[in-house]
């Protein structure tokens, strides 16, 4: 399991993306952390200190970009609407994945995977 940690500006919402995202059916949630696992992938999530949280902004110029791997790319893209983020629908192939790079609620740069 991949797991990774990301601070925040709204919990509540990059939970929902992430449960959505990885089907995670019993996310733990307390009143500045949770904790979202699924399909392989685990991500721990820490509520910013109020001071330093902001309207989201896209991370491009971010130097990391998590890899999380989905059963479908194009469930990714649905499940990534309906919980305020994006999966772009630019779909590429390298190997034996298909891959497609998107943005969580936070604006934070990600990328979805599936094999093919």
């Amino acid at each position: 399991m991949t797991t990774i940690v990301i601070w925040v500006s709204d919990l509540q919402k990059s939970v929902a993306f992430y449960s959505a995202l990885f089907d995670a059916k019993h996310p733990y949630v307390s009143e500045a952390f949770a904790s979202v696992s699924g399909n392989g992938n685990e991500v721990l999530i820490h509520l910013l200190p109020e001071e330093y949280r902001s309207e989201p902004t896209l991370g491009e110029e971010n130097p990391i970009k998590p890899v999380f791997e989905v059963v479908s790319i194009e469930n990714a893209k649905l499940a990534a609407g309906r919980s305020g983020g994006r999966i772009k629908s630019d779909i590429q192939e390298h190997g034996s994945w298909k891959y497609a790079d998107g943005n969580d609620p936070d604006g934070n740069v990600i990328q979805v995977r599936e094999g093919i």
